[in-house]
């Protein structure tokens, strides 16, 4: 019986060798240098129905030694986000739905402000004002919130901006109401409605809610690189319940077959889905750009001029996920880590070979060179010959880099060296809020309070120029501790 379970598998691969021999070899040289630069992960890359590639490599569980494989189980966050709103995209297709209804015509007990002005395009674009529930003082990632609960939240927070579409801010409380949304309209609970058009139809058999506050024994555990040899268990952010926003447990294969299901217009036309994916055809006049449409990432002329592809990536709590769909080709790339890191960067270079391009160049996370360089050299020899140390790095120091860099030493506890960190970080960007509340942060942990203080005023400074509603409110929680 053994034998005969095994023939399926062995054909597929026979037939991806026999048919793309040459590009197998090129895939498996790229992901053994993700291996050893320390990105652990399953790949699974397909020309529609055809899985062409699909390996594991690194461990889903350091501490006791059990590696990946291929169906490991994964917490693939925001990812369902393209679930959520291709069920809104769904319902719109039938006729229940359009994308210029609001929130009080659809949800009018909500309390919401400007619920009368949100509509679904500014929900699902990102452009509604609306912050994250984790954004929140209050919130907890190990609670399973009730609906009561949740809304307590999301309207007891301040709005990013006062008009909708002025701007696009990321916000995953839009895409909660966007789950609630689909129960009103559809009269199923979000998980029934999801299990019946989109999962099921699609044989997802993976794909499930954690139902806990850790990951699954045996399946991939979370963890942050913050030197290439230091590492934490990072599940902070682990939480028990999927929602509009993502949080789904589920294997690289699970993805897949969503993807496939939008490849195949399996769960919508093919003109609703032109129509999400560009955002009721919105262009750019940029040759090259990344377009937040209805749930999905549109990339034009990336990563090689006259391409583009689409999809979701999720990440944070310890997991980087991303899934995409080059619609020419028909190349589907899903990328499943264990780790804290860019995801997007990863499947990009698989299409970019798929592609047979040359894929770029892999090496460790900036942030990690940095604070490997940083321990190697001491934090007070960096400082001093930084110019020297970023160009044997070959970095120009950017705002990201000085707060990636930041928050990993605030992870590891490393708080003199943050602080020295930070203050050089204030030098090159004297006007970013973020790292002077990092700065501050610095202090606070060492006990420097007028430090500390002081610091937080000059961010709320900055902050109050540029109405930064959610850092001035991070800000004010700090100066009454």
């Amino acid at each position: 019986m053994k034998i005969i379970r095994l023939l399926p598998l062995l054909l597929i691969t026979f037939q991806a060798t026999a048919q793309y021999p040459n590009l197998l070899n090129r895939l498996d040289s790229l992901s053994e240098a993700y291996e050893k630069n320390n990105f652990p992960g399953v790949i699974l890359v397909a020309r529609g129905e055809n899985i062409i590639y699909n390996k594991a490599w690194g461990y889903a569980d350091i501490d006791k030694k059990i590696k990946l494989s291929t169906k490991s189980l994964f917490k693939t966050e925001s990812t369902g986000k393209m679930y959520t709103a291709t069920a809104i995209m769904q319902l719109i297709e039938k006729g229940k739905l359009n994308t210029s209804q609001t929130i009080q015509e659809i949800l009018p007990a909500l309390q919401l402000k400007n619920a009368d002005k949100i509509t679904i395009q500014h929900l699902l674009m990102h452009t509604s004002g609306l912050q994250s529930p984790w954004d929140s003082p209050d919130f907890s990632f190990k609670k399973a919130y009730n609906r009561e609960e949740m809304e307590k939240l999301i309207t007891g927070m301040a709005l990013v901006f006062d008009t909708p579409g002025k701007e696009m801010y990321y916000s995953n409380s839009g895409y909660i109401i966007l789950s609630w949304i689909i129960e009103k309209i559809s009269g199923q609970s979000f998980d029934d409605y999801l299990s019946t058009h989109i999962f099921q139809p699609q044989k997802m058999t993976g794909i499930r809610h954690l139902d806990d506050t850790v990951m699954i024994p045996g399946e991939a555990q979370p963890y942050r690189f913050l030197t290439s040899k230091k590492h934490i268990s990072f599940t902070d952010g682990v939480s028990p319940k999927a929602s509009g926003a993502g949080g789904w447990v589920a294997s690289a294969t699970d993805l897949y077959r969503f993807m496939l299901g939008l490849d195949k217009n399996k769960y919508m036309k093919p003109a609703t889905l032109l129509t999400m994916r560009t955002a009721n055809h919105f262009k750019h006049t940029d040759s090259s750009y990344r377009f937040y449409a209805y749930g999905i990432e549109t990339f034009f002329n990336n990563p090689i001029k006259g391409t583009q592809y689409f999809g979701h990536s999720g990440g944070g709590g310890g997991f980087s996920i991303d899934a995409i769909i080059d619609p020419a080709t028909h190349y589907i790339i899903i990328f499943c880590s264990n780790i804290y890191a860019n995801s997007r960067s990863v499947t990009s270079n698989y299409l970019r070979v798929a592609l047979n391009q040359a894929a770029e160049k892999i090496q460790l996370p900036n942030s990690v060179r940095v604070y490997d360089m940083i321990e190697t050299k001491g934090i007070a020899d960096f400082i001093e010959n930084e110019k020297k140390y970023f160009g044997l790095l070959n970095l120009n120091p950017d705002e990201r880099l000085f707060t990636s860099v930041g928050d990993a030493m605030e992870t590891a506890k490393d708080f003199r060296t943050m602080a020295s960190w930070m203050e050089l970080a204030n030098q090159y960007f004297p006007e970013n809020g973020f790292i002077l509340l990092l700065t501050g942060n610095s202090y606070a942990e060492l006990g420097e309070k007028e430090k500390a203080i002081k610091k937080y005023q000059e961010a709320k400074t900055v902050a109050t120029k540029n109405n930064d509603t959610p850092l001035l409110a991070e800000l004010e929680r700090r100066l009454k501790l």
